[in-house]
């Protein structure tokens, strides 16, 4: 384009020399036609962009995310005219157009169009722009190039893919079948948990209660624990898409893969969520982990600068401290989680805690606590290798 530009006000000078020493009708005739030429380019780009269509859509009205998806676009030439040099640009943060290059410019013949049928991939649940972003006109001269934002993209609405796993190498799910593990047996006089008004006031334990500050009352030996709770942190930590739309994508898969494998070995599971306010689901058939699927897929993320404190709130679940086990999914581990994880040690519940951050996270010094453990998981990583 530049060489164009630079060869067009060679001739522009040239025809000012002409002017200058010869004068007559040729002179001037050439001077107005190259003084025309960006003119005339410039009114043809208008026109196309006035006049061009573009068209675009996909079949399915939910995407699963790593999926690919039919995806379709026309572009569209109406007019007498030749469109020329015509670039469309995709949307490639959060999914990518298989088998398209950006940088292909397309001719468009008068009354003609140019339909192609290719497939959508979208990378992480929730909902953004897909498809054409932007289209690029060029004259036929090659000296200007317009770019404008498509007036009527596409939004994709993306749901959580389901990562089945193939075993569990983060514990052993085998051990907690068994329902007479000595594991889910609780002892008066070393596990509590909080009082409520149907409780006796004679077992309340009043060193816990004066250690947690609040009142807490023993377990009755022989109650056993059941089953594992799955805390899912719904906390937005960033404003910004690229970081949070790769974790929350992974937190859910997390919940999701480990319910479906978790479910598969007869272990009851029960999801805690919040979203507006806390959502408990079990899980222990195919019709109980699809609706959990269901409810989970549609869970929104919160956004504070200051944190909300909904782990906190999840963490204050009463039954959570009748299971064998808890998992929890998070992208920050700070003093809500280890909190919880404190709490629940102290009544022999192991802990397991799942942090997602976008690149490799960084483990905190969380070892001095007993019974929990905190694996690393990284937004993009294969989880048959993490899980």
């Amino acid at each position: 384009m530049r060489r164009n530009w630079l060869i067009l006000a060679a001739l522009w000078i040239l025809s000012l020399v002409g002017i200058s020493f010869f004068g007559g009708t040729i002179s001037y005739g050439f001077f107005a036609v190259v003084t025309m030429i960006p003119l005339a380019s410039l009114l043809y780009l208008i026109l196309v962009l006035a006049r061009f269509k573009v068209y675009q859509h996909f079949e399915c009205p939910e995407i699963v995310s790593n999926h690919v998806v039919p995806f379709y676009f026309t572009l569209q030439n109406e007019d007498w005219f030749p469109f020329s040099g015509v670039r469309v640009t995709f949307y490639s943060d959060f999914s990518s157009i298989e088998g398209l290059d950006d940088s292909i410019e397309y001719e468009l013949l008068p009354k003609t169009k140019i339909k192609k049928e290719t497939m959508l991939l979208c990378r992480y649940r929730g909902e953004y722009l897909v498809g054409i972003k932007a289209v690029t006109f060029r004259d036929h001269l090659c000296l200007f190039k317009i770019t404008y934002n498509n007036r009527e993209p596409l939004r994709a609405t993306v749901i959580p893919d389901i990562i089945v796993l193939d075993s569990l190498k983060s514990f052993d799910a085998e051990a907690l079948s068994d329902k007479e593990s000595s594991a889910g047996v609780s002892h008066p006089d070393v596990t509590v948990r909080e009082y409520t008004t149907d409780d006796d006031v004679r077992r309340i334990n009043w060193k816990q209660t004066a250690r947690l500050g609040k009142l807490a009352v023993r377990n009755d030996i022989g109650e056993e624990k059941d089953g594992i709770g799955i805390i899912i942190d719904t906390r937005r930590i960033s404003s910004t898409p690229n970081i949070y739309l790769p974790t929350e994508n992974r937190i859910l898969e997390i919940a999701i893969a480990l319910s479906l494998f978790l479910s598969g070995k007869n272990i009851p599971v029960c999801s805690y969520h919040y979203n507006r306010r806390v959502e408990k689901h079990i899980i222990d058939s195919p019709v109980t982990f699809n609706s959990f699927y269901e409810a989970i897929s549609a869970a929104s993320f919160e956004y504070t600068p200051d944190g909300n404190g909904i782990l906190k709130v999840l963490c204050e679940e009463k039954d959570l401290f009748s299971k064998r086990m808890i998992l929890i999914i998070t992208a920050a581990i700070d003093d809500a989680a280890l909190e919880c994880a404190k709490a629940l040690n102290e009544n022999n519940i192991s802990v397991i805690i799942y942090l997602v951050e976008k690149e490799s996270p960084c483990i905190p010094k969380a070892s001095v606590l007993p019974h929990t453990k905190i694996i690393a998981v990284p937004a993009e990583d294969n989880l048959n290798n993490i899980l």
